[in-house]
């Protein structure tokens, strides 16, 4: 089925779909909207299988160019708004695109050509391609990302049954729509729930007066944005009163942080956990969840924790690779081989993530493979790391990346955002140094204005490394 249709070819409720800072639009009228813009792009020479490229900044007109290209039988390549000309470019080359929305300009001069909207939505198989989103990028250059009708309408599946929103209520998506987070967790999932979807470009004090203003009930946000709750004055002027959960995605989220957010707002938090190869969802924390726990796999999910090296299958409790297989994993990736560089192996993919199961099957994530400090024989997690340097006072942010020691091994360094207390390197490492085993003492500390970040919220190792 075409994911489009699965949204909207059923009885719509006459109520608000999606509100930006601009306007709001009703169900049936961004039915009608879609089609009507799919007939633009149909008149104007796209058809079924051409690549159409989206640079556009959260709200209705991503919202309905998005489906709209869907709807045409056409193949959707979200860019996002923060990425520069160059970059843009080879992205749009590298997916084979033959058109490009970048503004609303471009969207009414579409819409200006003489056209005829869509009496209904292209016809779709479940191989068919639909969207070509980028991966992250975070360990190397972004690759195009295979995902078919089939892998999109899986995960919706999957993960609105996980989610609980439900008809009518409110959901506050601010993070990118461009990102594969955003696009199926924030935008296309609520929407097959029938909630409305209240977005805009990201703004801290706008997305935490959206809480009081829309009276929002589940609120979508990544590490920072709890970073954000846990330290803003602004919080504490807030009502949240209506909101009933918050959904982190993204990055890992600390438990330390989590709480520090719970704490300002009152509202509980679940982690959940996906990435561009799977649509994304894969693992969303239940009610029984630990806190760092991004709890169990999706309905129709199966879990693998592999060794790296030997690819022996781990047991409870063992640290591993995380494999995992499932109706919303990527047909591949764009112009790749069948093993797609080695990410499928006979239908698994590998995460690229160290975890370890409970006896229960939740899943804790450890940290990336490639991100591990090496040293002088151990296993060194960042995040395990970044976890206790947040719990030190003066501490604002921090991340741990691995530098080069006087004897050319591997050494945790911290890069840490202070406060103004003037917490001082020696202090820090020995807080550090009396919770943790002697090889995981951190060994030098930089102090610098922020941590980098990509737009989805993941940490930037590889620039503070640099």
């Amino acid at each position: 089925m075409n994911l489009a249709a699965l949204l909207f070819d059923a009885t719509l409720p006459s109520h608000t779909a999606v509100v930006d800072p601009d306007r709001s639009i009703s169900y049936p009228q961004l039915r009608a909207d879609i089609l009507d813009l799919a007939g633009a792009l149909h008149s104007s020479g796209i058809r079924a299988g051409d690549v159409v490229g989206i640079q556009l900044p959260n709200g209705i007109d991503f919202a309905r160019s998005f489906f709209a290209v869907l709807a045409a039988g056409a193949v959707a390549t979200p860019l996002g708004t923060h990425l520069s000309e160059k970059d843009a470019a080879a992205q749009l080359r590298e997916a084979g695109a033959q058109l490009a929305l970048r503004s609303g300009a471009d969207i009414a001069a579409l819409l200006k050509q003489p056209h005829t909207a869509l009496a209904d939505f292209a016809a779709a198989r479940e191989q068919d391609l639909a969207c070509l989103p980028f991966s992250s990028g975070t360990t190397g250059a972004p690759k195009a990302v295979e995902l078919t009708h089939g892998n999109l309408c899986a995960n919706v599946l999957q993960f609105a049954e996980r989610v609980g929103i439900t008809a009518g209520e409110t959901c506050l998506s601010m993070l990118p729509l461009s990102h594969i987070y955003g696009l199926t967790a924030l935008l296309t999932v609520p929407l097959y729930c029938r909630a409305r979807v209240v977005t805009a470009p990201f703004s801290a004090t706008e997305f935490l007066r959206n809480h009081e203003r829309w009276q929002v009930n589940t609120t979508f946000i990544a590490p920072p944005l709890a970073r954000l709750l846990a330290q803003h004055p602004l919080v504490d002027e807030i009502d949240f009163s209506h909101c009933t959960q918050m959904i982190s995605g993204a990055a890992s989220l600390p438990s330390t942080m989590a709480r520090a957010a719970m704490q300002r707002t009152g509202v509980p938090i679940r982690q959940g956990y996906g990435l561009t190869e799977a649509s994304p969802v894969t693992h969303l924390s239940v009610a029984e969840s630990p806190l760092n726990s991004i709890g169990p796999p999706l309905r129709d999910t199966q879990q693998r924790i592999v060794d790296p090296l030997s690819l022996q299958e781990r047991g409870p409790g063992e640290v591993g690779e995380l494999w995992v297989a499932g109706p919303q994993v990527m047909r591949g990736y764009s112009g790749a081989g069948p093993d797609s560089y080695g990410a499928l192996v006979e239908g698994w993919l590998r995460t690229g993530d160290m975890a370890y199961t409970n006896d229960r099957g939740e899943v804790f994530i450890v940290d990336r493979w490639k991100d591990i400090i090496k040293s002088h024989g151990f296993q060194v997690s960042p995040v395990k790391l970044e976890e206790i340097v947040l719990s030190c006072p003066g501490v604002l942010d921090c991340a741990v990346v691995s530098g080069a020691g006087d004897d050319g091994e591997e050494m945790p360094v911290a890069c840490v955002v202070a406060d103004d207390s003037g917490v001082e390197a020696a202090a820090l490492m020995r807080f550090v140094a009396e919770r943790v085993a002697p090889f995981e003492r951190i060994r030098q500390v930089r102090f610098v204005e922020s941590i980098p970040r990509s737009a989805a919220g993941k940490t930037l190792r590889r620039v503070l490394r640099s």
